[in-house]
């Protein structure tokens, strides 16, 4: 899990940059492999194209909602 919050950290710190300013083409780029692997983690194997990305999501924020605390940390920059 360790290694999956440091990808959710760098997840977090692109959506922050990103609100408080417009990314450079290279930054965006590299903050969508982020989001691509936070995707990824929450895929269920073998999900396909049908659903497969919204149910990812689904679970991800599912996940967020049961782990306020470590979500509030990454989103401070106090873990991993």
């Amino acid at each position: 899990m360790s290694d999956f919050l440091v990808i959710l950290a760098l997840y977090y710190a692109c959506d922050a940059e990103a609100a408080a300013r417009a990314l450079s083409h290279a930054e965006v780029m590299e903050c969508m492999t982020h989001y691509q692997s936070v995707k990824a983690y929450f895929a269920s194997p073998g999900g396909g194209s049908s659903g497969g990305a919204q149910a990812a999501y689904e679970s991800f924020k599912d996940w967020e909602h049961a782990n306020p605390d470590i979500v509030a940390d990454l989103r401070r920059g106090l873990r991993p």
